[in-house]
């Protein structure tokens, strides 16, 4: 006779599991850099491309000449000639300041690069200048009557970049789409619906890592280049990182004419240090509750501009770019897409693929704090 009461421990009759009906997945499947531009093809309606598509994107950028370059050569304090690195962005009746002297140009010689100056202008006085000093316009005053003037202007330019191709095969045997089975009805089904999300992970991860773009050519793959190939200017290291420095980064955006609205993608650990320097009452204007605590900041207001901070956990660890999302987005070649495949043998196949590039124009407009801890 069995003992009384009988235990589960001791009951040999087979049970049936006790097990949940449904299937929890703990992988990330977010795409932040993704969704904050716009979607796979936000980027369609702001660069307005033209003719169809295919497998290379450019976009045309201009710029204004610029106000500023250097001398090429020291000059003394009484000089009337000024020898520049580049004098094409200058023309007659041109306000130049030298370091703390105003000079104003009255003739300017391109083929040798020489200013003609007047010193002292506007009742500054004439001061030295070394090898490399900066020189930056600040207006003009033109003589009465003057004869019109040669001027140089900038060239339209072409940016480029490539799409890329995501694919994943789903290859289910017969059998085991025919088994019954604990939070799967289809099994089939199931493994095209995690498709999508896996491939979006490393179409969001490659924005943030890829450093050039790669065209397409026999036996290698085209590779579209994120950020990291566009934004060459406003490139600051963040060493070990600083409000000065994320201050300074959305400076740099401002002075090379930006105008603000910049979003901070931002790795998980330098989130976490970044707002701590702003999670204080001397920075924060805060809504008083009695359940909560603690801050979750998502925007920083700086003097030269808002800056919306997103939290991204496929950014490169010591990298934030700040990018102006009017400037830059993803655009779809070709949709992600299912489509079954033939079979040769005892299974269902599939595929899903699709193709995509990013465009960033106006680099000027974005910045990246680099090497930051």
């Amino acid at each position: 006779m069995p003992d009384s009461p009988l235990y589960t421990y001791s009951d040999t009759t087979p049970a049936k599991r006790v097990i949940t009906d449904i299937i929890s997945l703990i992988d990330p499947t977010d795409a932040p850099l993704v969704d904050a531009l716009g979607g796979l093809d936000g980027g369609s309606s702001k660069f307005r491309l033209v003719n169809g598509k295919g497998p290379m994107v450019e976009w045309l950028e201009d710029t204004h000449l610029t106000l500023a370059d250097s001398i090429d050569g020291s000059i003394t304090s009484t000089a009337t000639t000024i020898t520049m690195h580049d004098a094409s962005p200058f023309q007659e009746g041109d306000i130049l300041i030298i370091g703390s002297e105003y000079v104003w140009v009255s003739s300017v010689a391109l083929s040798t690069q020489i200013l003609t100056v007047t010193r002292a202008f506007d009742g500054t006085t004439n001061a030295s200048a070394a090898d490399d000093a900066a020189v930056t316009i600040l207006g003009m005053a033109r003589e009465e009557g003057d004869e019109s003037d040669d001027v140089m202007f900038s060239d339209v330019t072409a940016g480029t970049n490539y799409t890329q191709i995501f694919h994943k095969e789903i290859k289910v045997s017969r059998s085991l789409q025919q088994r019954a089975q604990y939070g799967i009805a289809d099994e089939f089904q199931y493994q095209q619906s995690k498709a999508v999300p896996d491939l979006m992970r490393r179409l969001d991860k490659w924005a943030h890592y890829s450093k050039a773009a790669t065209a397409h050519a026999s036996g290698v793959g085209g590779a579209f280049g994120g950020y990291q190939a566009f934004v060459t200017t406003n490139k600051l290291s963040g060493s070990t990182l600083a409000k000065s420095q994320f201050d300074n980064a959305v400076l740099s955006c401002y002075n090379a004419g930006g105008a603000g609205g910049l979003m901070g993608f931002v790795p998980p650990a330098l989130y976490q240090k970044l707002t701590a320097f702003y999670d204080s009452s001397v920075f924060l204007r805060v809504d008083r509750t009695v359940d909560t605590v603690g801050m979750d900041i998502k925007k920083i207001l700086t003097p030269y501009g808002e800056v919306s901070l997103v939290m991204d956990r496929w950014c490169v660890s010591s990298v934030i770019p700040l990018i102006n999302p009017k400037d830059a987005g993803f655009i779809t070649y070709y949709p992600f897409t299912f489509e079954p495949l033939a079979k040769t043998g005892d299974y269902e196949r599939g595929q899903v693929v699709g193709e995509f590039t990013f465009v960033l124009r106006n680099q000027k407009s974005h910045a990246l704090l680099t090497n930051c801890s």
